[in-house]
């Protein structure tokens, strides 16, 4: 009877110990931030960052991944030109640093006082799970032309309404010209009919 428990007990442990494993070890999340080394909010955003990296608690939540973007060389463009297509993801023109990524949200330029957004964040997208928007536009399986797309759309709808408005003003003339016209076709019939008056008295 007691070898009976001790199998079902590792029969039991067998089967849902690998489960508790599982979800025990969940894969670490991406923190993005593009800085600029003359830039001091950018030099507090990463040390904010490093120090939350070696806390109990959330050193195993993510990992920091910088990229520079003050420079010249091959891989300081394409971070800059990553951080467009970040910031085109979302509507915006990269226009400055810091710009914080965690998943599928950004944050332009940092404050101590987005410090508990930041780690509401943090902790939400390892439990829960978020889109990594900056490794989608890197794999290109994400498109970042939201920008583009409302630029463009806005250029047409542009083109559409003056090509609408040239017609209707196009048509308001004609329409005009027709009315005159109709009128002075009375006038002239009223004046031959005076000129035939004036014949027929003077006979």
């Amino acid at each position: 009877m007691k070898k009976l428990k001790v199998l079902v007990f590792v029969v039991f442990l067998f089967l849902f110990f690998p489960k508790i494993t599982l979800a025990e070890t969940k894969d670490k999340i991406n923190v993005y931030v593009f800085k600029s080394s003359t830039c001091p909010h950018c030099e507090e955003a990463l040390k904010f960052f490093t120090e939350l990296s070696s806390d109990d608690e959330y050193s195993n939540y993510f990992y920091l991944v910088p990229f520079e973007t003050n420079g010249s060389t091959t891989d300081i463009k394409e971070n800059i030109k990553l951080a467009e297509k970040v910031s085109n993801y979302f509507g915006t023109k990269f226009e400055g640093v810091p710009l914080i990524v965690i998943g599928d949200k950004r944050y332009e330029g940092y404050s101590s006082n987005l410090n508990e957004q930041l780690k509401e964040r943090i902790k939400t997208c390892y439990e829960n799970g978020c889109k990594d928007i900056v490794v989608g536009i890197q794999e290109g399986t994400l498109k970042s032309s939201n920008f583009d797309t409302i630029f463009i759309m806005a250029i047409l709808v542009v083109l559409i309404g003056g090509i609408g408005y040239f017609v209707y003003i196009g048509r308001k003339d004609t329409s005009l010209e027709e009315h005159d016209s109709v009128q002075e076709q009375p006038k002239k019939e009223e004046s031959k009919t005076k000129v035939k008056q004036k014949t027929g008295q003077k006979k």
